[in-house]
């Protein structure tokens, strides 16, 4: 099995998990206790690593990422909603700058043959830093 078909599988594997996780927990909740239950929200609950997954593909000299970002917002529309964020993706590539993605799948082109350092960092719409970045070693053939 290729790697890439390893990786969809247990992405696919992981989402259902989570789901089925949910779907009991949920129904344990409402069947459990019929009172409801006050829920405090902290508008400044920070994003994490773990809240950030990278998906990517190299096919020929492009670099395919989808990235998979909890309570964030690449088009501003969360931000209403306390512990939402929104912003973007600076990417650098070898640590020079390459490119703003303001979507969570983006593709880099033209890269050139070899092994490369691809940073991940996100980033507020004003431009100020989350504090967060993934870093990936990529090989173009």
């Amino acid at each position: 099995m290729k790697i890439r078909n390893r990786r969809i599988y247990a992405g696919g594997l992981l989402v259902i998990i989570v789901l089925t996780l949910f779907t009991i927990t949920k129904f344990h909740e409402e069947t459990s206790d019929p009172k409801p239950k006050a829920v405090e929200v902290s508008a400044s609950y920070p994003i994490m690593d773990k809240d950030w997954a990278v998906n990517y593909h190299v096919k020929k000299q492009r670099i395919y990422f989808e990235n998979i970002i909890s309570r964030f917002s690449f088009q501003g529309g969360l931000t209403k909603t306390p512990g939402n964020k929104d912003g973007y993706i600076a990417v650098f590539v070898n640590n020079k700058w390459k490119m703003n993605a303001n979507q969570s799948m983006f593709i880099l082109k033209n890269m050139n043959p070899g092994k490369h350092q691809i940073t991940l960092q996100l980033k507020k719409k004003d431009g100020s830093d989350y504090g967060l970045k993934k870093n990936i070693v990529v090989q173009v053939r």
